[in-house]
């Protein structure tokens, strides 16, 4: 072990903290005077208060078992007493346990110590309090290419001292999907003793955070058909099975940074876009220089090492690419002249990146790459800031043969119409039935088109900064984008073009993703005709100023709550989507809940949406949209109004609640 330097010392005390345990005063399950309804109340009196912790394998320093007042968590389950017996004259205790499924016999021996033996089925393991007094096997095994799958991981645990009476009944476990760039979210129900278990699809091993509550959570690190087991204990929690090691490494990991927000943006208001550049690199030359030391002392788990360097690399370029976002924050409003100066970036701003690791597959592990890939995708300066993009008639119609779509009489003829160059087309009365006729056949095709020319224009233009070459990294941008649609506005591509909106993507992986996700949007939407409590309802035929009115007439005597959304505003459609609950909880309730929106929302979305968001619709057009947001000022989506049983506008902007807050104000105005 080197640890020679002062620097290296310190680490070691960072890394192997010991905590001192006062035996009979430190009890996790908070044990005294409590009655436990399993045991009975002469059984309970042989469990010493010691034995009411986590209890550590002292040969690998794996958590094993930890006894709580109701229940023992052991081999990744929760299971319950159901009897315990002292032998006489010893210190081996019997505790039968039992999770409904299984029972178990546990064999306990020196109770009174701060070691103690596990005997089950024959074997016999010895145990300690304090993880620290336990010998620690660093794992060896390091991450390999391939990188994604198609696979699941088993995410299970235990909520210490649960109440099912005041506790949250669920939890959320959000991950970034990389290849879609959306979060995908998954609801945990919590059992009435504290246990949860699921099973989450994951394309990668990487980060998800887990939410109890509002505000509230934690980060775990899962694999690919693997398990991890944690403890929630009060605000913090400990790791059982395969993926242990790995997460409690990447906690004490997490302490390494040293970029300071604060004293960043003091420091920037002085400096050049190169200037701040060197100091980040700087700044990430040390970190990755600590992360080395630690290392080296041989505690670390390779895979630890290995995602922890890459979140490192990962965030330092995101803060370089921030440069602007950064300096105008610092400078505040007050200067114009500044923030026009903070986008002169240099030509060579951008040579920092190594490009066999930001093209490499390996750099998923890092929960930072997906805000990375973000970060590059709106490069200062490079974007379109409206989004207008050139169309090219000649390269639109090269496209269908580009995909080996088999070409119609009105293609062919749609083709004469073409200037040389492509930018215009050659149309009069004679020949306008053929220009209609070929959008309205070909609409399908021009929305993937229209994807595929918007991501092209940008990926140019990101590519004149940085030099990209073909790999991973523009693979993923690209997939994003034709999946946003997809996975996003339930809007799949029709079979006919798919080769050609994936001609552009290398990775087979992500083009066969991307075609499963096509048809498992196909197939929702059929299901989703059988939904029911949706009503997609005509606008009433009255003037713009009585279009409200006249909404709210048909739900009198009911509390409305009124959202204005958009099929392409992810905020919108997140809000709605975590409103869901409360929908359901409400549902025999005097409560309505009405959808408007406007012909922003392409009708062929709309109606491909509405089924899947439970309420009362309606899509207004352009005039009546006007009116309503001038009337509310009405300057960003999604915007909640509440309007009583009889028709008054309560509150015209609710600004965000959670589900409680929302349920309590509904109820108050029945």
């Amino acid at each position: 072990m080197k640890s020679s330097s002062l620097y290296q010392k310190i680490i070691l005390a960072f890394f192997l903290s010991t905590v001192t345990v006062n035996l009979h005063a430190q009890k996790e399950g908070n044990h005294a005077g409590k009655t436990n309804n399993i045991l009975t109340e002469a059984n309970q009196n042989l469990l010493p208060d010691v034995l009411y912790t986590s209890w550590y394998n002292k040969n690998n320093s794996r958590l094993e078992i930890a006894f709580y007042n109701e229940s023992v968590v052991y081999d990744n389950k929760v299971w319950a007493y159901k009897n315990a017996v002292k032998k006489p004259n010893s210190t081996h205790t019997l505790i039968t346990i039992t999770n409904g499924k299984e029972t178990r016999q546990l064999s306990l021996s020196g109770l009174n110590n701060s070691d103690i033996s596990l005997t089950v089925s024959n074997k016999t393991i010895w145990l300690s309090r304090n993880q620290d007094n336990c010998k620690r096997i660093a794992g060896k095994e390091r991450y390999q290419l391939p990188i994604l799958k198609n696979d699941s991981a088993i995410f299970s645990g235990y909520i210490k001292n649960y109440n099912p009476e005041t506790g949250p009944k669920t939890m959320m476990l959000y991950s970034s999907n990389i290849v879609s760039g959306m979060q995908d979210k998954k609801m945990i129900n919590i059992q009435k003793n504290g246990y949860f278990t699921t099973k989450i699809d994951i394309l990668h091993p990487g980060r998800l955070f887990l939410s109890p509550k509002i505000n509230t959570g934690y980060n775990i690190y899962l694999e690919p058909g693997k398990e991890l087991f944690i403890i929630i204990d009060e605000e913090k929690i400990k790791y059982a099975g395969a993926l242990a090691q790995l997460n409690e490494d990447l906690d004490k990991l997490s302490t390494l940074n040293l970029f300071n927000d604060f004293e960043v943006k003091r420091k920037i208001v002085n400096m050049t876009a190169n200037d701040y550049k060197a100091y980040c690199l700087n700044l990430q030359k040390k970190e990755i220089s600590q992360l080395d030391s630690i290392h080296q002392l041989g505690n670390l788990s390779e895979k630890a090492y290995q995602v922890k360097k890459l979140d490192i690399v990962f965030d330092y370029a995101k803060n370089i690419m921030e440069y602007n976002w950064i300096y105008e924050s610092a400078i505040g409003d007050q200067n114009e002249e500044l923030k026009k100066k903070s986008r002169r970036y240099p030509s060579d701003y951008y040579d920092f990146f190594d490009r066999t690791i930001i093209n490499n597959e390996l750099s998923l592990i890092s929960g930072n790459y997906g805000i990375f890939v973000n970060r590059v995708k709106f490069l200062p300066g490079l974007r379109p800031d409206k989004g207008v993009y050139l169309y090219n008639y000649l390269e639109m119609f090269n496209g269908l043969k580009k995909g080996k779509v088999t070409l119609t009489a009105n293609d062919i003829a749609f083709s004469k119409l073409i200037s040389a160059n492509g930018d215009s087309l050659k149309t009069d009365s004679t020949t306008q039935h053929i220009q209609d006729l070929w959008f309205k056949e070909r609409s399908d095709y021009l929305d993937v088109y229209g994807i595929k020319n918007a991501s092209n224009s940008n990926l140019k233009r990101i590519d004149s900064a940085l030099n990209l070459k073909q790999g991973i990294l523009l693979d993923l941008m690209r997939a994003q984008e034709i999946l946003t649609p997809i996975v996003f506005q339930s809007t799949p591509i029709n079979d006919t073009y798919i080769p050609y909106a994936l001609s552009d993507i290398g990775n087979p992986f992500i083009k066969n993703y991307i075609k499963n996700r096509n048809n498992e949007t196909k197939k929702q939407l059929i299901a989703n005709k059988k939904n029911s409590g949706y009503f997609i309802n005509q606008t009433p035929q009255v003037e713009a100023d009585k279009v409200l009115e006249n909404i709210i007439s048909k739900y009198n005597g009911k509390v409305i709550l009124l959202d204005f959304w958009a099929t392409w505003c992810g905020p919108c459609l997140n809000g709605i989507e975590e409103i869901k609950p409360l929908k359901e909880e409400m549902k025999d309730s005097n409560v309505v809940f009405v959808y408007i929106t406007d012909e922003s929302s392409p009708q062929k979305m709309y109606e491909n949406l509405a089924p899947t968001i439970k309420g009362q619709h309606y899509r207004l057009n352009d005039k009546e949209w006007r009116y309503l947001t001038e009337r509310f000022k009405i300057t960003s989506i999604p915007r909640q109004l509440l309007i009583s049983k009889e028709g008054k506008v309560l509150n015209p902007d609710l600004g965000f609640m959670d589900n409680g807050q929302l349920k309590k104000l509904l109820e108050k105005q029945l």
